[in-house]
């Protein structure tokens, strides 16, 4: 079962670590998407939980009061909505914190990076034309509804994620597309990510990324586990993977490269 708490912050707008982005915004610990790549479960020792990451959500119910007192200072640069949470997941429709921290970032002066899996963002289209430089980038592992529905159960379908992209672009916003994780065996095929970056400019992207799965024991394990019960002819092809990172990043690499230029 699901379960949803409701928690206080002292600070909304933080320092960010990724390059190009100098803050991030994570009004929610933990999503209800449920990935089982999940790289941000490693936040869930912070939260104070114990239950299962992917099966709680916290709600930061002051995070928008206190991002306005940071914001009385002035500030500039790129803010990343969100580094380790989905900031449009489903329970921002009941508590708007990602909305009303934009309608605050409008007056700042500072630009919005937005990453999410979910077309609700569509919601707050006409924000994201008030705010300049604005630019709005969808995760996409997949082009296959039921694949997706295995790796990211929570998520909106990868069909409803472009159909949003392509709105997005409609109205003037720069999109761009995220392919991550690449996971070995069983999104890498040349001819997936090829239809992939294909899909993502037909729908109006300027940019498409990839991203090649982190090998970190936790993901790796659940999605071995997935992999020998769904799809047992992949799990060659993942555990020579996992064995040798350096080697398939550089495969991977030569695979991207054709994808790109098809």
């Amino acid at each position: 079962m699901f379960k949803l708490y409701e928690t206080a912050c002292r600070s909304a707008l933080n320092r960010s670590r990724i390059p190009g982005l100098d803050y991030c915004l994570n009004p929610y610990t933990g999503c209800s998407h449920g990935c089982i790549y999940c790289y941000a479960s490693c936040m869930a020792r912070f939260s104070g939980r114990r239950e299962k990451w992917g099966s709680f959500v916290q709600v930061k119910t002051n995070f928008v009061e206190v991002l306005a007192a940071q914001l009385r200072r002035p500030k500039k640069g790129k803010v990343m909505l969100a580094s380790v949470t989905d900031a449009y997941q489903a329970i921002e429709r009941k508590y708007s914190l990602t909305r009303r921290c934009l309608e605050l970032l409008t007056r700042s002066g500072l630009e919005a990076s937005i990453l999410t899996k979910s077309d609700l963002v569509l919601r707050d289209v006409e924000l994201l034309k008030a705010m300049p430089h604005t630019e709005v980038g969808f995760t996409i592992t997949t082009l296959d509804d039921k694949l997706a529905g295995v790796l990211e159960p929570g998520a909106p379908s990868t069909s409803r994620r472009l159909a949003a992209l392509e709105k997005l672009a409609g109205a003037g916003i720069r999109t761009w597309v995220f392919v991550a994780p690449v996971i070995p065996g069983l999104t890498d095929a040349p001819e997936d990510l090829t239809a992939i970056t294909k899909a993502a400019t037909r729908a109006g992207a300027q940019e498409v990324d990839f991203d090649p799965l982190n090998f970190y024991p936790a993901a790796v394990s659940i999605i071995r586990e997935l992999i020998s019960r769904y799809w047992p002819r992949a799990k060659s092809a993942f555990d020579h993977a996992c064995r040798h990172p350096a080697a398939y990043r550089q495969l991977l690499r030569e695979i991207i490269k054709h994808s790109e230029s098809c």
